[in-house]
């Protein structure tokens, strides 16, 4: 299987394995939206466009003094940008309220100011936006600083080129009068005949003649101007009551709102997938044993309970059955352990629970049923019984006191019919004070090997790894099989166990799994999982 085949299967098991919380985090956005855009006051957007013309017609910028002032607020000069920012400046938007009959204090103009937005569509269009209370204030806003905007441009305008003409007009008047002082001056040095002097003068009143006449002209042609300032500008695009947007969108923020709220389920999720140190999956439980997961029920994953349910005799003995016919299976199993060749297995759960002890029984009643003499040995000591028919009686506990020559005599004596023919049971035993329920473990290896031939031998033992704990059955057995929780730690619970096992000579051969999702589906194998060579002998029989 290919490495990306396997991260998009454990990204769609981890998405179906919490999907109610992608589901919560989606209601979760779709009802904060629903309150931030209902809580939102209620406002509606309206935009128009406008183009507009220079100021000063082009043909007369070229004529204009070289200190002549030819920008100012409105000029032509000013880049788009500026302009642009001149449309929404509280300036302007003052004479707009003054116009639409609207508060003109500065918290009025300001708060206009915020809501009008003013773009440079290109060099000389423009589009206005802002926001009203109604459709028909918003309509009536855009339009008013359109209009108002083009007969202020256009009154400066008016106003700039009558003031050039003025200018213009005066520099005409003066270089008449200064032209006509010439007259007497030039008189004077034809009467002196200096006629040197005279031509200069001459030539100098032939210049302020050209000068006046130019300034004449450029006088005349701004106010023949005066009449077409204004025409290159106009409203193109009105707004109107249809064009008009309303806000709040709920529709809209719902809609972002579910949006947000599954990336964010799915970002959770993955997260927790990730990151969580419990066995959530079959893989997962795999990888930590080290072992195949050759079994598994499926349940329900409680994140606010780590205990395994108590799964029903029916599943149980499904799961054990299971697990004896896959323990059969060479490529899982290549000693034979607990297959037709009589061997002892070991069944130890990663943490406290009632379940193991049932998988055990359940395997022990399998072996049996196929024909083989089997010992089922209880020796979790503190554990829920799983036989009522056993409870009282004496057995693993008691043989503590019996002498070591006649323990083996004793312990055979000790064993009870089984829930099938040809199963026998060691019962924990009637003693439970503290040196028997410590030194009851490490009797088992012993009674094991003092077994008559044949026989096949399935312990049932406690999960602790401590000091009484899994090394004393571990010496007993040529296996194991782990019985994993969904929601065990993977390296407190699974692995420590597992390299425990393995260090005592019992290696894992196969997992058990409690509490599997119905959406993962694979075969727990780990993808470093080789199976062994199939030409290994078989363990010898006890």
């Amino acid at each position: 299987m290919e490495p990306g085949t396997v991260v998009w299967r454990d990204t769609a098991q981890a998405l179906l394995r919490h999907k109610w919380l992608i589901v919560g985090c989606i209601l979760l956005g779709i009802v904060g939206a629903s309150f931030y855009s209902l809580s939102q006051t209620e406002r509606w957007t309206a935009s128009s466009q406008i183009v507009v013309g220079p100021a000063v017609p082009p043909a007369l910028v070229g004529k204009l003094p070289s200190g002549t002032d030819k920008t100012g607020p409105l000029g032509m000069d000013l880049p788009a940008e500026t302009q642009a920012r001149v449309i929404a400046s509280p300036a302007l938007l003052r004479e707009v309220a003054k116009s639409l009959d609207l508060p003109t204090d500065d918290d009025a103009v300001q708060s206009l100011a915020t809501v009008t937005r003013v773009k440079a569509v290109t060099d000389n269009a423009y589009l206005i936006t802002t926001d009203g209370p109604t459709s028909e204030e918003a309509v009536r806003r855009a339009n008013a600083i359109a209009r108002v905007y083009l007969a202020q441009r256009t009154t400066e305008a008016k106003g700039l080129l009558t003031t050039l003409a003025g200018q213009a007009q005066d520099r005409s008047k003066t270089a008449t009068a200064q032209s006509r002082s010439l007259v007497a001056q030039i008189s004077e040095a034809l009467a002196r005949n200096d006629t040197q002097t005279a031509a200069a003068l001459r030539d100098q009143r032939v210049g302020l003649a050209t000068e006046a006449r130019q300034a004449a002209d450029e006088a005349a042609a701004m106010r023949k101007a005066l009449s077409g300032v204004g025409s290159g500008s106009e409203l193109v695009t009105p707004a109107t009551k249809d064009t008009a947007m309303s806000s709040p969108k709920v529709l809209r923020d719902i809609v972002v709102g579910a949006i947000l709220g599954l990336v964010l389920g799915f970002g959770l999720a993955l997260l927790s997938t990730h990151l969580s140190p419990f066995v959530l999956t079959r893989d997962q439980a795999a990888n930590a044993a080290k072992a195949p997961v050759i079994t598994a029920s499926v349940g329900r994953r409680r994140f606010w309970s780590r205990a395994a349910p108590q799964l029903p005799p029916s599943e149980l003995t499904a799961l054990g059955a299971e697990a004896s016919g896959a323990l059969a299976r060479r490529e899982i199993n290549p000693h034979g352990a607990g297959t037709s060749g009589a061997a002892a297995l070991l069944v130890v759960s990663a943490s406290p629970t009632p379940n193991s002890a049932g998988i055990a029984l359940a395997m022990a009643e399998a072996g049996a049923r196929d024909g083989r003499e089997t010992l089922l040995v209880m020796a979790d000591l503190t554990g829920a019984p799983v036989l009522s028919h056993v409870t009282d009686h004496e057995g693993l506990t008691d043989l503590v006191s019996e002498p070591a020559p006649t323990r083996a005599v004793r312990a055979r004596k000790l064993f009870r019919p089984g829930t099938v023919a040809d199963l026998y049971v060691l019962p924990p035993g009637l003693a439970k004070d503290e040196t028997a329920l410590a030194v009851g473990p490490s009797l088992v290896p012993g009674i094991v090997a003092d077994l008559p031939p044949g026989y096949s031998v399935v312990i049932h033992g406690p999960a602790s790894v401590g000091r009484h704990g899994i090394t004393p059955l571990a010496a007993a057995v040529d296996a194991s099989v782990l019985v994993v929780q969904v929601g065990h730690d993977k390296d407190t619970d699974v692995s420590r166990l597992t390299s425990a096992l393995a260090f005592a000579g019992a290696p894992v051969l196969g997992v058990v799994l409690v509490g599997a999702s119905p959406h993962d589906e694979t075969l727990g194998i780990p993808l470093n999982y080789k199976p062994a060579d199939r030409s290994t002998s078989a363990l010898p029989i006890r």
